[in-house]
Parts: C-alpha cells; sequence; structure tokens
C-alpha cells in the first residue's frame, strides 16, 4: 500500500508545472549519537520542495505518512512548510542505522537524497575481573613467576574503553585490549583487557584497579579492583620465660613467652605439652612484625621431665617451625603409708612396721619416731623409680609387743629437701582381751511397740582390746543395725518397723572379739499392738422389705489387743451406731477377732443405703472398715415435688412430679376435686401442661401405685392472664371551665392495686382525679376546670404484670367558642377594578364553626359574583376553622364593608373586613426576640395588610457602633400569621439593630418598631433578654428641628475653638513682639519668676499629697522646641545683639541635628544681665521643688552651679550663701534630709591655683557642710585637669528623662535627648522621671507599649563628655 501511494504521489509530481526555483537542501541531516532510551530528532529541511519527502533508514522507506504508520516511535515533525524532522522516541539499540532524508524528482527538479548515521550509545555492565570479587584480596606465593588478570566489561555499545591503575598510577606496559560482539549479530560490545604481572615479590600491598567506559557513560567511570598479597614462612620461634636445667618447684607460675618474627601473613603461635596441644591463643604485632603466644601455668609435679613445644607456620610455610625446653620441677612426697601394726597381737609376738612415701623429687628421706624419741631403722632406705622423672622411698622397723607397747604410736616422716614439706604417717599398737557382757536398752519386758511406728533398741558393750563387734538378731535371721564407738564402749542401734509377725518375738543381740570364742548375748521378746486389717459383713435376710426386721454382721480380723465394733449408715461419721458384741475368739499373730450384730427395722430411705461396720483397735487408735449395700422393697414415695403451679394462660410447661420405688414400675393417675381428670397428661413422673386455660385452675392429686403399695402428692394451679379492658369510654364531651369524668374497667389475674391507670404524655396530670375500685375493677378519671386545651386523648393502661400492658385512648373533646381572629393582615383586602378578590375569616372554637357573609345586613350567598368556602372539622379535635368570601370581578360598586360570622354552639362573633382597592402594605408588627447565638439572631413579626398586592420582605440590620447597614430580601409562607427568620454570619457579642420592611409593587413601610438583639458571647445560645424592642418614628416624622438644633451647637462649639486658639496664638505673638529678644530670651522669661507669670514654673513647696499638675503642664507644653543643647564652649566673642546692644557670645558646639551657632548673652553695664537671664533658666529659687505625681518617679534635685569662663567659673559665685535643697526623691533614708551636693555624693570644685578640678563628697550634716566651707581641700581628691560640662540648653519640652548621675546641675526643661547621652551607671537610689525608659524598665507597675519606639534618635554626637549636664521638665 505504501509503495502505491509512493507511485500516486511521484505521478503527480509530473504535473506540477516547473517554476523558477529548485528544490534544495536547506538544512542537511547529520551524525547523531544518542543514549539508549533518549528521545533524538534528525533534522531536515528542503527549500522549494517540488517533489514528495520522506525518510529511509537502512534502505527501507519510512513512507509518506507524517504519522509513519508501523513505526510507533517515529514520526515526521514539521514546524515550518520546509521542515520534515525525523522524531525518534525512546531509542533503542535497533535504531543504530542510517538514515536518508529523500525529496523525489519533479517539475524538473532532481531528486534529493542526504545521509547521516544515528549512533544509539548503551551503558555497559560493571567491570569485572575474572575469577576475582571487587576489593578482593589475591593471595600470591613469592615463587610464582607472573600473575595474568583479565577485566572484562559486556553489553556497551560503542565497546567500552579499560584502563589498568596499580597503586593510584595508570599502567600502559604488558596491557592488551581486545573488543568483540557480545552475540552474534548483536550490536552490544564485550571488551577485554588483561594484564601480565611479572616479579610477584615486587607487588606486595598493590592495588590494581580496571577503570571502564563508553560514549553513553560520559566522564563517568566505573571502576572494580583487587589487592596483591605476597606470602612468606616466618622465623623460627624463640622461647623465653625458662632456661635449661632451671629448678623450679610444684606450684611455681611460668610464663613461657613465643615470638616467632617474619612471614606474610604473620604466622600462628601454638604451644605443646609432650606434643598435646595447649594453647592456641597468639597475637600479632604488624608493626614489628611479629606473631606471640605468652603461655601461663601453675607448675605441677606431672610437668617434671615435661617437654613444652611452641610451633609457629602460616600459609606459606612448608611445615611448622619449632622451639621446645624441658622443665626440672621439685616436688615433695604428697603421702607416706605404714603397713603392719593395724590389728591388734598378743604379747611376745613381733611386728614389722614398714614405712613408703609417694613420688618425688629428689628422693626422700625417711626418718622413725616412737615415744618422742628416733628409731633406728632395720636397714637403708630403699629408692624406686617412679613416673614423671620422681622415686619413693621405703624403710622398715620391727617392735617385740609387750603391755608397755599397747596403745604406743610411731610415726614415720618423709621430706624430699629441707623446703619441702614433711609427709607424715603413723601407727597406734594395740594388745587383745576380751569386751564386757552386752546390754539391751529402748525396750523392757513390760513395754510395747505398734505396728508400722518406728522402734529403736541400742545394744551396748564395754571394754576389750579390740573392742567388742556387736550383731542382732531376730530368732536365727541377721538383722541390719547402725554400730559407733566412743572410747573403749561400742553401741549397737537397731531401727526397725513392726509388724503383727514381730508379736512375741525373740531379738537377741550378740558381742564377740579376736579375743574370745563364744559371743556374748542378751535377749528381749516382743510384745507388738497392731488393728485388724479388715472385716467381713453379712445380713439375714438376703432380700429386707420395708418395715420386716433386718439383721446385720461383722466379723473382725486379728487385732491385739482385740478390736471395738462400731456401725455408721452412709459415712454419717457423726452418728456411730452401737451393735451386739457377741464374744471374740484366738486369731493368727498371737491376736483376737470380735463379731458384733445390728438389728434394723428398714424402711423406703434404707433403700440403697450402705452400712459399714468399723473395728477399731482403742490402743493405738487405728481402724478398719468395710460395707454392705442393702436393697429395700418398698410402695412408691413422692420426691419433693412443686406444690404451686403458676402459668399464664396459653402457656406450656413441663413439671417435674417423680415417685420411687422398688419395685420400680410404677402407675401414675391424675384427680381433680375426687374425679379423675383428664387435664392435664402424667408422663413417667412428668407431669405435662400444654397450652393452659384459666377454667382448669384448681386442686390436683397425683397418685403412684406399684406392686407394693400407693402414693399421692396434691399440687395447686393457678392461671393468669393479663389485664384488659373490658369497659370504656370512647368520646366524652365537656363545656370549658366545667369538670369531665372518663371510666375504665378492667380484668385480670392476678388482680393488683391500681391495675388501670390513666396517663396524657405533656398533660399536667396534677389537675386530675383518678380513682380506682378494686372490687368493680374500674378506674375513673376526673379533669377539674376544664381549658379549651385540655382537649386531647387520654390514654388508658391495663397492667397486672403478666405480659405488656394494653392500652385505649379515650378522646375528651373541650367545647368552647374563641372567637374570630382580628388581626390586622385579615381585616383588609384590596384589589383592582376586575379582580378576583378573596376575603378571609377565621375563626376558632370546637364544636364545628358555621360561617355567614353579609354586606349591609343583607347574607350572601354562592352565586356567579360571589363564593362561599368554609372548611369543617376533620376531627373531632380541630379547633382552628377558615372561611373565604370570593368576590369576582370586583368594581367601585364592590368596595365596602364586608360582616363575617362564626357561631358554634358556645357562642358567636362577628368581623367586619373592608375592601378597598389596592395600596402600600401595612407595616409588620410585633417584632419578637426568639433566640441568638454566637453568630446569629432569631426573631419573629406578624406580618400587616399586603395592601392587596403580593408582598415580600426585606430585613436590615446594622451593628451597633459601625455604619454599614446590611440589606437582604427573604422567602417567606405568606399565608402565616406569624413569620420567624434568623440573621445568620453575625459578629460575637455585639449589638445589632433590625429592621423589617413589608414592600410591594406600591411601595414599602417599615415595621412599628426598632428591634435590637445581641448575640451570644459564647459557644450556646441566649433566650432571655438579649432584645431591647423601641418604637420608631417614620422617616415622615423625624424631628427636624432637633437635627437642626444640634448642628447649629455644634458650628457655634467649632467656632469658639477656632476663636480660642486664634486669640492665644495673637497673644503669644504680642508677647514675643513686645519682648523684642530671641527665642532664648522668651524661654528666659518664661522661667524666671515674675508678677506676669500668674502660674510660675517651680511651685512653692507642694505637699506630699499635692497631685494635680495639668495646669503647669499647659504652660510646659507652650515651650519653644528651638533650645539647643551646648556640650561644650570652644571659644568666647563679641557679637551685637539684635538691639544694637554689645554682648558677650559664646561659640558652642551643638549635637549633630542642629547647626552650630552663638548665644549672646547682654552684658552687665545694658541694665539686663544675661547672667541673670541664664540664672533665671537655670537655677531655681529656693523654694523650689518640681511637682512629680509619684515621688519615686521623680528627678533629682540638686545644687547647681553652671560654668561661664576663666574668669568667673560659675555664674552662681557671686551669690553670698549656697542654697540648701531638701532631696524628696530618696529611696531609702529620712524626709527632710539637706543635701546640697547632687545625688552621686559628690560636686565638682575649681581649683583656681593649681588650675584644676577635684569631686568633692557630700556633707553629712549641716555641721559637715560648714566645716568644709572653711577649710580649703587639703585632704585626698579625685582632681582633674578636664573642666566640667558648661550648662545644657533646653531643646524640647518633651521626651524622655535623663539619669542625672555625676550632674552638678538641677533638672532642667525636658527635650529630646540622644541614646548616647543615657548613661549607665546611674545611682540606683532614685529613680527615674516620670515617661523616662528607665521608668518603663525598672516600674513594675508600668506596662510599656511595643509598638512606642520612643521619641526619635539622632545622629550620634562625638566627644560627649561623659559628666554632661542635664535637666529634666515635669
Amino acid at each position: 500500500m505504501k509503495e502505491l501511494i509512493a507511485a500516486l504521489l511521484g505521478v503527480l509530481a509530473l504535473y506540477i508545472p516547473v517554476g523558477d526555483c529548485v528544490q534544495e537542501f536547506e538544512q542537511r541531516p547529520m551524525n547523531k549519537s544518542v543514549i539508549e532510551g533518549q528521545n533524538v530528532m534528525l533534522e531536515c529541511s528542503v527549500r522549494d520542495l517540488a517533489g514528495a519527502l520522506q525518510w529511509s533508514k537502512g534502505g527501507i522507506m519510512l513512507g509518506l505518512n507524517p504519522s509513519l504508520p508501523g513505526f510507533a516511535r517515529y514520526s515526521i515533525i514539521s514546524n515550518t512548510p520546509s521542515q520534515y524532522n525525523l522524531m525518534i522516541e525512546s531509542s533503542r539499540l535497533s535504531d543504530d542505522s542510517y538514515y536518508e532524508c529523500q525529496a523525489s524528482p519533479a517539475g524538473g527538479n532532481p531528486p534529493l537524497k542526504a545521509k547521516a548515521y544515528l549512533t544509539v550509545q548503551v551503558p555497559p555492565e560493571q567491570p569485572e575481573i575474572l575469577g576475582y570479587r571487587n576489593a578482593s584480596t589475591v593471595a600470591l606465593s613469592p615463587d610464582d613467576n607472573q600473575l595474568i588478570m583479565i577485566c572484562e566489561v559486556r553489553n556497551g555499545h560503542p565497546a567500552a574503553t579499560i584502563e589498568w591503575y596499580r597503586n593510584g598510577n595508570l599502567v600502559v606496559e604488558n596491557v592488551r585490549y581486545s573488543s568483540e560482539p557480545t552475540m552474534s549479530g548483536n550490536k552490544l560490545m564485550t571488551a577485554r583487557s588483561t594484564i601480565t604481572i611479572s616479579n610477584i615479590a615486587d607487588h606486595h600491598n598493590s592495588i590494581y584497579m580496571c577503570r571502564a567506559k563508553n560514549d553513553a557513560l560520559g566522564n563517568n567511570w566505573m571502576q572494580t579492583f583487587v589487592k596483591l598479597n605476597v606470602l612468606s614462612p616466618p622465623g623460627t620461634p624463640e622461647i623465653t620465660g625458662y632456661s635449661s636445667g632451671q629448678v623450679i618447684r610444684e606450684g611455681d607460675t611460668v610464663r613461657l613467652l613465643c615470638v616467632s618474627r617474619g612471614g606474610n601473613p604473620l604466622p600462628q603461635v601454638k604451644w605443646y605439652r609432650n606434643s598435646e596441644q595447649i594453647d592456641i591463643s597468639y597475637t600479632t604485632d604488624s608493626v614489628d612484625a611479629r606473631s606471640l603466644n605468652e603461655y601461663t601455668f601453675s607448675v605441677r609435679r606431672e610437668d617434671n621431665d615435661a617437654v613444652y613445644r611452641c610451633e609457629a607456620s602460616n600459609t606459606a610455610s612448608a611445615a611448622p617451625l619449632t622451639s621446645e625446653v624441658s622443665l626440672n620441677v621439685y616436688f615433695p612426697p604428697q603421702s607416706a603409708t605404714i603397713r603392719g601394726g593395724g590389728t591388734p597381737v598378743k604379747a611376745g609376738q613381733q611386728v614389722t612396721l614398714t614405712c613408703e612415701s609417694s613420688l618425688s623429687n629428689p628422693k626422700a628421706v625417711i626418718t622413725w619416731y616412737s615415744r618422742g624419741k628416733i628409731i633406728t631403722a632395720n636397714s637403708d632406705t630403699v629408692y624406686n623409680p617412679g613416673n614423671n622423672g620422681g622415686f619413693t622411698s621405703r624403710s622398715s622397723v620391727t617392735v617385740t609387743m609387750s603391755e608397755q607397747e599397747n596403745n604406743a604410736m610411731y610415726i614415720c616422716n618423709a621430706v624430699s629437701d629441707n623446703r619441702a614439706p614433711v609427709a607424715t604417717a603413723n601407727v597406734t599398737l594395740s594388745v587383745l582381751y576380751p569386751p564386757g557382757a552386752p546390754t539391751i536398752e529402748g525396750y523392757s519386758d513390760s513395754d510395747h511397740v505398734v505396728e508400722d511406728r518406728a522402734a529403736r533398741m541400742t545394744c551396748k558393750s564395754v571394754g576389750g582390746n579390740p573392742t567388742a563387734t556387736l550383731r542382732w538378731f531376730k530368732g536365727n535371721e541377721p538383722l541390719v543395725s547402725v554400730s559407733s564407738t566412743s572410747g573403749n564402749m561400742v553401741t549397737s542401734e537397731l531401727s526397725f518397723l513392726p509388724t503383727p509377725g514381730d508379736n512375741n518375738a525373740i531379738y537377741r543381740c550378740e558381742a564377740t572379739n579376736s579375743a574370745i570364742n563364744l559371743p556374748l548375748t542378751a535377749v528381749v521378746k516382743l510384745n507388738v499392738y497392731f488393728a485388724p486389717k479388715s472385716v467381713n459383713v453379712s445380713m439375714n435376710p438376703a432380700q429386707p422389705v420395708s418395715g420386716q426386721p433386718l439383721n446385720l454382721y461383722c466379723t473382725s480380723e486379728s487385732s491385739n489387743p482385740p478390736a471395738t465394733i462400731v456401725w455408721i449408715k452412709n459415712h454419717d461419721q457423726t452418728r456411730e451406731i452401737r451393735g451386739v458384741t457377741e464374744g471374740t475368739r484366738p486369731a493368727p499373730n498371737g491376736g483376737s477377732s470380735t463379731t458384733s450384730r445390728l438389728e434394723i427395722m428398714p424402711s423406703s430411705s434404707d433403700h440403697n443405703a450402705t452400712y459399714y461396720c468399723k473395728a477399731k483397735n482403742e490402743y493405738i487408735n487405728k481402724s478398719t472398715s468395710d460395707g454392705l449395700r442393702i436393697s429395700i422393697q418398698f410402695g412408691p414415695v413422692f420426691e419433693p415435688s412443686i406444690a404451686l403451679i403458676e402459668m399464664i394462660e396459653k402457656e406450656s410447661k413441663t413439671f417435674e412430679m417423680r415417685a420411687v420405688a422398688n419395685p420400680t414400675s410404677i402407675t401414675y393417675t391424675l384427680y381433680k376435686g375426687g374425679q379423675q381428670s383428664s387435664s392435664f397428661t402424667p408422663n413417667n413422673g412428668k407431669l405435662v401442661i400444654s397450652n393452659v386455660r384459666r377454667e382448669e385452675a384448681g386442686n390436683y392429686s397425683l397418685k403412684a401405685t406399684n406392686s407394693i403399695g400407693s402414693a399421692y402428692h396434691h399440687f395447686q394451679v393457678k392461671v393468669k392472664f393479663p389485664a384488659e379492658i373490658t369497659r370504656f369510654q370512647g368520646t366524652v364531651y365537656a363545656n370549658e371551665g366545667e369538670s369531665a369524668s372518663i371510666i375504665c374497667g378492667v380484668n385480670g389475674n392476678p388482680v393488683v392495686d391500681n391495675m388501670a391507670s390513666w396517663s396524657r404524655p405533656g398533660f399536667d396530670m396534677s389537675k386530675t382525679n383518678q380513682v380506682y375500685s378494686n372490687s368493680e375493677r374500674l378506674s375513673q378519671i376526673t379533669i377539674h376546670d376544664l381549658l379549651r386545651t385540655d382537649s386531647g386523648k387520654f390514654i388508658c393502661t391495663a397492667d397486672n404484670k403478666v405480659s405488656p400492658p394494653k392500652r385505649r385512648e379515650a378522646s375528651l373533646v373541650v367545647r368552647y367558642f374563641a372567637g374570630i381572629d382580628k388581626s390586622r393582615q385579615y381585616a383588609k383586602a384590596g384589589g383592582k377594578h376586575g379582580d378576583t378578590v378573596t376575603l378571609t375569616c377565621k375563626a376558632e372554637g370546637t364544636p364545628d364553626m358555621a360561617f355567614t357573609w353579609s354586606r349591609e345586613g343583607e347574607q350572601l350567598q354562592t352565586d356567579s359574583k360571589f363564593a362561599i368556602r368554609s372548611t369543617s372539622a376533620s376531627s373531632i379535635f380541630d379547633t382552628h376553622f377558615v372561611s373565604k368570601l370570593t368576590v369576582r370581578g370586583i368594581s367601585k360598586a364592590d368596595y365596602g364593608t364586608y360582616t363575617c360570622i362564626a357561631r358554634n354552639d358556645r357562642g358567636e362573633d362577628q368581623f367586619n373586613i373592608q375592601l378597598n382597592g389596592t395600596s402600600k402594605p401595612d407595616p409588620p408588627y410585633d417584632m419578637t426576640f426568639v433566640n441568638s447565638t454566637k453568630n446569629s439572631i432569631t426573631f419573629s413579626w406578624k406580618p400587616g395588610f399586603n395592601g392587596g398586592l403580593d408582598q415580600e420582605f426585606q430585613i436590615q440590620y446594622q451593628r451597633k457602633g459601625s455604619t454599614v447597614v446590611t440589606t437582604t430580601s427573604i422567602d417567606v409562607d405568606k399565608s402565616a400569621d406569624r413569620i420567624v427568620h434568623t440573621i445568620k454570619g453575625l459578629e460575637l457579642g455585639h449589638e445589632y439593630k433590625i429592621d423589617v420592611l413589608a414592600i410591594n409593587e406600591l411601595g414599602k413601610t417599615w415595621d412599628e418598631q426598632q428591634f435590637s438583639a445581641k448575640t451570644a458571647v459564647s459557644s450556646g445560645s441566649n433566650t432571655g433578654d438579649s432584645a431591647t424592642p423601641a418604637t420608631r418614628q417614620s422617616g415622615d416624622d423625624t424631628p427636624v428641628m432637633i437635627i437642626l438644633v444640634v448642628c447649629i451647637v455644634g458650628i457655634c462649639l467649632l467656632a469658639l475653638n477656632i476663636a480660642l486658639i486664634f486669640f492665644f496664638v495673637r497673644r503669644r505673638r504680642k508677647r514675643l513682639s513686645h519682648n523684642g529678644t530671641s527665642n532664648h530670651t522668651n524661654a528666659l522669661e518664661l522661667y524666671a519668676p515674675g508678677k506676669e507669670n500668674t502660674y510660675p514654673m517651680y511651685p512653692k513647696t507642694p505637699s506630699d499629697e499635692y497631685n494635680s499638675y495639668g495646669t503647669y503642664e499647659k504652660n510646659m507644653d507652650d515651650l519653644s522646641d528651638d533650645f539647643r543643647n551646648y556640650e561644650h564652649i570652644d571659644q568666647k566673642s563679641t557679637s551685637t545683639h539684635s538691639s544694637n546692644i554689645q554682648c558677650n557670645c559664646y561659640t558652642v558646639r551643638v549635637s549633630s541635628r542642629v547647626n552650630r551657632g552663638s548665644c549672646c548673652l547682654v552684658p552687665e553695664s545694658s541694665g539686663s544681665s544675661g547672667d541673670e537671664d541664664v540664672k533665671r533658666v537655670f537655677l531655681p529659687p529656693p523654694a523650689y521643688r518640681p511637682y512629680t505625681p509619684n515621688k519615686l518617679d521623680s528627678p533629682h534635685l540638686s545644687t547647681h552651679k553652671a560654668y561661664l569662663s576663666d574668669s568667673r567659673s560659675y555664674i552662681d559665685d557671686d551669690r553670698e550663701t549656697s542654697w540648701q535643697y531638701e532631696d524628696p526623691y530618696r529611696i531609702k533614708g529620712r524626709k527632710g534630709t539637706f543635701d546640697p551636693a547632687y545625688d552621686h555624693g559628690s560636686q565638682t570644685v575649681l581649683d583656681t591655683e593649681n588650675d584644676r578640678y577635684y569631686e568633692e563628697t557630700r556633707p553629712k550634716s549641716i555641721t559637715d557642710l560648714s566645716e568644709r566651707s572653711s577649710r580649703p581641700p587639703s585632704r585626698s581628691v579625685n582632681y582633674r585637669t578636664t573642666p566640667p560640662p558648661p550648662p545644657p540648653v533646653r531643646s524640647s519640652s518633651k521626651g524622655a528623662a535623663m539619669n542625672y548621675v555625676n550632674h552638678t546641675a538641677p533638672p532642667l526643661p525636658d527635650r529630646n535627648y540622644d541614646a548616647e547621652e543615657v548613661q549607665q551607671n546611674y545611682n540606683p537610689r532614685y529613680t527615674p522621671s516620670p515617661g523616662s525608659i528607665a521608668s518603663f524598665s525598672n516600674n513594675p507597675n508600668v506596662i510599656t507599649n511595643p509598638n512606642y519606639d520612643g521619641p526619635p534618635m539622632h545622629a550620634s554626637r562625638t566627644n560627649v563628655v561623659p559628666d554632661d549636664m542635664r535637666g529634666h521638665l515635669v
């Protein structure tokens, strides 16, 4: 198909007219490389294309369709008509090929062809050194000639490049590279690089790394490496810690250290003892290239002549290298033994004693002792070699026995050397003689033992050499006993458990030794108490019958003494029955057998009873028993059964009424009132009652009969049935204000008190009276003082707790007449000419209501003009009735008054309704608060007359204090008598004003009352007094006069304020122009006390409780802000005053926020002393005490001296006396303390003779002050050459107060200070002034404003004198 399309396109190309342009390549395809999986585009564009353009891959045409069907990942991308780019997505290795962009010939244009090769690059796999894992170690022998390693990199395209590195250095020698396809016909390549390494020993610990990459990896290399490890054997081990021939002793601690040096890897070092491996825990030291194994052990005698060998080996050694040592161990004999003399012998006989010591090294020497003397041996000591290189020693002596040798002790000592312990042995010799006669203790002929109770007898014999050997016998049977010796007395204790067979048995004790031939004996005869092992029980006759005598017999087995027999019935141990003992007879083991008889009169209770015979030996309180179960024949006997059966009617149950008898075949018969009854079914001891009826209640008897006799069981059946209502009143009518009674009769079993009761949900039952008669089973409820709201259903409930209660509803209808609803919306009706208008009349009452309509006294009927529709009661409780009069096609003649009359049995009422034309709606009224939440308010209102048109309502509400009024339109039920609405989205805890507007097409009206309500302050709701209605005056009735008066008064007040401001400004200007001085002079006069100053700056000694400062604050606020802060007097000059008066001028350096300038003081000769002006500003009168609301927050007071010039150091030097100030701001101390110095306790004084200044401390009292003024400063003072700072000039009447540490001037008028001026070392005894930064930071009663940063800070000031003087205006 593709070829056909290409041929057609070629034919069409022949008919394309030839133009002046010839097709040619605008862009030829270029060779490209792409990594597998990425997208690649081959660009090709032909200018003036005339023929068909397509791509080929490896000589195969891809087709002319740009989507290239059949090549899902190939597509043609053409952004311009000349472009024909080939896009290959998710390239694969199969895309690696030649691609040709071809344009076919057409219109005389030659064909175009351009090739490009696309190389698809594939990253290779991780390189691998064949035979070795990455990072592994290759172990090599130094004897190897060479090592060949091959690095292979698989499945890359193109083939990977491989490089070898040794210890980080590139290796190019002895390296061969090759590559080949991974598989035949596959373009993936496998590359190999082979490296040959010679001189293996030189490459120990070398790291050979193979790196590989191809073009797909870019500059990223993959690598793998191995480490070469050349092996070498270790050196011969060396042993230290013991030298050959060295003597060591048993128990010594020996440390043998074996060291082997060299070798790769470092060798294993092991210890062997006599060719047995004992320690392999060696350590290596890579720094010194050695291996160590230290073996520490405690020397044993077995180590004598032991060979300790050390072996060192590694993987390069052909055989282990060894070193060894042989130990020489001294060890003493562990023991010495004496043979002979162990048995007694007769006098005159000889005894040979031989002493032999155990192994020792060196040989042990044996010495004999007796009675404290050395005994000479028969011959020299004999030495015999033994194991471990030791020797045994043996020596003998011969002794002739005599009486003196009896109990003589012979001792031999064996010692190997003078440092070794001595091995000792001894033997005591004795002479034979017979023992004393034995005696038996623990039992006598008058005693007895008890069977199975442990008994003990002891046989004693005194004297004899050797002491006697005691043995026990029962008859001729030997017994096992325990013997012990104490001195020359021997005892033998026999313990045993007596059995009945031991009764009258003979026990014998024999004493023997080697000095006698016949044993000496002692004998006892046992008396054993034992109980009978069993009893035999029988009866006569063999088949007992109830009421006939029965004899039971019991015979016991042998017992010593004779047994006592009692009888027990059914394991009742509390009741033992004594029978008749019929005598005893002899029995085995020397005991007696006892027989007892018990006679009983059996009854049914004895059937299957077991009678036990108990035979007891009273002396040992031990007994045995056995029983006999007897079967008694008896007539039926009823088991305890139910006597009263209570069932619910129609209930079915089965009851157990079983009789027992022997024989067990029983016949049951049911009787009621003496007559056989079939009401219930007796079935093998079960009474089956099915669907019981109330008539089946009564007294019954059940008879049980067998071959022996009969028995009866009497019971009563009671049938319960639920309470039911048998008598009832369904509906009761009564008039309003009267009383009504309703009765309810019930029946049921059981009959309970108040089986019937009355209720009504939501009704106040306290206004009712309920009476219940148990005899008549009748309940009556009476409702007093009936209200119209009492109509409803009362429920009679019958309940006797048998089944769920039964209920019936009685309807109470209260007859009343409430009249017609004369609300405003029904008092009018309106319509346009030709409209159909409906007049609505609503009345309330019961029973049914009748309506009539009339106009001008004429009753109206339904006809073509009028239509009357009245509702009727759908239930007996309907109380609201509606009658509607429809007037069709109204005209002017139909306008007027229509009368609605409503009546029922209780009364009647009439209502006049006015029919007019259409108008604006009447205003809503009776607005009522319903509820509020944190974000909503619910209220209600009644709509007025709608004006004869459809009306809607709008809500306007406004939050108190806000000017925003929100208006919303709402949809309501237009037929509702009262409308309820909720405004949502309000703010929490705010009061809102709410208005309701009624709107129709002719206009709108407001509600009669303006309604205010408040949202809740929590997540709950408010239903209380959260609303405040207020009477609204309509917009037409607004008191314009009031508004006008308020406006006039406001304008007058504004004019008065403007006039006052103008007056004070003018007055101030006049004062300034009259004085004719600069702002400085004005400030001086303002602060100076004078007649014209009604409110002086310094009030005269205000009291401590003086708290009013408004008057002074106003004058202080009027001060100019033009004062400069003079910090240092640079030079003195003379200038001319503005009034042509020559004055002394002091050029000063001011802060960076003002320009440098001059201040002139009028000379004294001019009549106005500049010094005095300065004094008025900076020196307060004697009565000065600035006001402060809080003494602790006020500035510090101190004396003041102002520095002026060299000739006059201070402007107040000419004063006769210095002022004394009371310091009221001291935190500690007593009020009234005179303190002429500044707060730091010192003042600056000028020494004119020495041209220097010193600090003088504060006087302690007035006397001290006077003494200081009369004497020169001769004591040690703090001198300084820098003069004190000049007095500051006020720059602002407001600002942060400063700390006046080290200042000699009193507080000055307040101003703005730079941050650098704040002193850090202020005296803590004084608190900062009100409003200061320090007061805010230190006063715990002041909460700072986080948004206030203080007065604006000015540029930093240089050369600030630390003792700068500051002032503060309060």
